[in-house]
């Protein structure tokens, strides 16, 4: 037999030997609870409950929510997780009260095939247009040629309006209402680039982008100076942005002074309305053919006057003898 062998007989003999009290130990000790079980615990009746946690959610009583709505209300961070989103949804509805002033189409880029667009002395694309500003003045209009750039010094006017109004927010919260507006109309802009005037290239959106931002800096300055300086200034405004300082036939003082006088209304009733109002996009613009009628009936009395002595002393202009 091998050495790792072991004789039943011996194992036999060994089994007798060891007292049967000892077997019986044994067996118990390997039959007791295991320390670990899937079984459910009970705990004591006398144990304290555990703290609650530190985040743990309001009651969902009335009460509860709403002193959860008034922390809201009074927390820094709803200013500025909320506020953008109201802001872009509210200078939307601003945008297209300024954009329903004046809209144009392009008929002969529907056409199949494309066609080009016809042009103007100026070689600009010339659609067909809608409101006021474009209308013929055989028609009461004002008539402005159908171009983008009619379109965009329109829609500028419209929003300088309300970035005077928007001015007048709290400085926390004036620079986001301009910036959403500043952008729906930058996003209409590259909108009418690509679809009524071929412009499928980003670079060369971007390159007029940049032309039009200069040119709405530009006009902001001039509207806050004729605003400051008065009637004169704000009609030498409107002159260079909205009818390109043009000096032929086509352009009078007396549309210069309808616009400056419309400019000046709307200010006006946009300065009666409350910021609640605003904000909500409660803005609906009048029409300049009402101020152009009023102009006409009210004639100011300082027409019918010549100057004094002491004015064209003030204007460095002898007078005559």
């Amino acid at each position: 037999m091998a050495a790792s062998s072991v004789c039943s007989s011996c194992i036999r003999a060994l089994r007798q030997q060891v007292p049967k009290s000892s077997r019986t130990a044994q067996r118990q000790h390997l039959l007791s609870p295991r320390a670990f079980s899937t079984s459910t615990r009970t705990l004591d009746a006398k144990a304290a409950p555990p703290p609650p946690a530190a985040n743990a959610p309001p009651p969902s009583s009335p009460a509860g929510f709403a002193q959860l709505a008034s922390t809201l209300r009074h927390s820094p961070l709803r200013k500025t997780a909320v506020e953008p989103y109201i802001a872009y949804g509210s200078t939307e509805d601003l945008f297209r009260a300024c954009s329903a002033q004046c809209s144009y189409t392009i008929p002969s880029v529907l056409a199949t095939p494309p066609e080009p667009a016809p042009k103007n002395a100026a070689e600009e694309d010339v659609g067909v247009g809608e409101g006021w500003w474009v209308e013929p003045k055989s028609a009461g209009g004002l008539g402005l040629d159908v171009t983008f750039n009619t379109w965009a010094q329109v829609v500028m006017l419209h929003m300088y309006m309300l970035t005077v109004r928007l001015r007048c927010f709290p400085k926390e919260h004036s620079g986001i209402w301009h910036q959403n507006l500043l952008d729906h109309f930058f996003y209409a802009a590259e909108d009418r680039m690509a679809m009524w005037h071929g412009m499928s290239a980003r670079g060369v959106r971007n390159k007029y982008l940049k032309d039009l931002w200069l040119q709405w800096r530009g006009l902001m300055l001039s509207y806050d100076e004729g605003l400051i300086k008065g009637d004169a200034a704000l009609a030498a405004a409107v002159w260079r942005n909205l009818f390109k300082a043009r000096v032929d036939a086509d352009v009078n003082i007396e549309d210069i002074a309808v616009v400056a006088a419309y400019l000046r209304k709307e200010l006006q009733k946009l300065g009666e309305m409350t910021d609640e109002e605003i904000s909500v996009g409660k803005v609906v613009f009048g029409k300049p053919e009402s101020v152009k009628q009023s102009l006409a009936k009210n004639e100011s009395p300082w027409m019918r006057k010549s100057f004094t002595a002491e004015d064209l002393k003030g204007l460095g202009v002898e007078e005559k003898k």
